[in-house]
C-alpha cells in the first residue's frame, strides 16, 4: 500500500508541471490582456502605475500589437517558449520603457526604466489585473 501511494505521489509530482505549462500555453493574449492593470514599482517615489489595455490584435505567428489608454500607448506582445512578453513606453514626461511577462492569468512581472541623476536604472515592477474586459 505504501509503495502504491509513493508511486501515485511521484506520478502526480512529475505530471502536474506538464499540465501547468500546457494550460498556460493556451492563453489567448487577445482575450487575457484586455482590461485594467495596476502596478507597483520599486522606485524612489514608490508610485503606483496603471495601464488599461483596450485591444490586442495578432500581427504574425506568436506576435501581437496592443493598444492601451485610449490608443495613446502601443504595446509589442510576443510569445517565446510558451511565455507572453509585453514591451511599451510609458506615457507622460518620463517615457520610461516597460518590459514585462505574464505570470499566470492575472499578473505581469518585469522591469521599468527609472531615470535617476541622468541615467537609466531598471526597477522591478508587478502588475495585477483589477478589471477584465472592456474598460471605459
Amino acid at each position: 500500500m505504501t509503495k502504491q501511494l509513493n508511486l501515485c505521489f511521484a506520478l502526480i509530482v512529475l505530471v502536474s508541471p506538464v499540465f501547468t505549462v500546457l494550460s498556460f500555453a493556451q492563453v489567448d493574449p487577445e482575450k487575457a490582456l484586455i482590461g485594467k492593470w495596476e502596478g507597483q514599482a520599486e522606485v524612489a517615489k514608490n508610485r503606483e502605475r496603471a495601464i488599461v489595455i483596450d485591444s490586442v490584435k495578432a500581427t504574425g505567428s506568436g506576435e501581437w500589437i496592443g493598444y492601451a489608454d485610449g490608443g495613446k500607448t502601443e504595446i509589442d506582445i510576443s510569445k517565446k517558449d510558451n511565455e507572453i512578453y509585453l514591451e511599451w513606453t510609458g506615457a507622460g514626461g518620463g517615457k520610461a520603457p516597460y518590459r514585462v511577462k505574464m505570470v499566470g492569468d492575472n499578473k505581469m512581472e518585469g522591469t521599468v526604466e527609472a531615470f535617476e541623476k541622468g541615467r537609466s536604472v531598471p526597477r522591478r515592477i508587478t502588475f495585477e489585473k483589477v478589471k477584465g474586459g472592456d474598460v471605459k
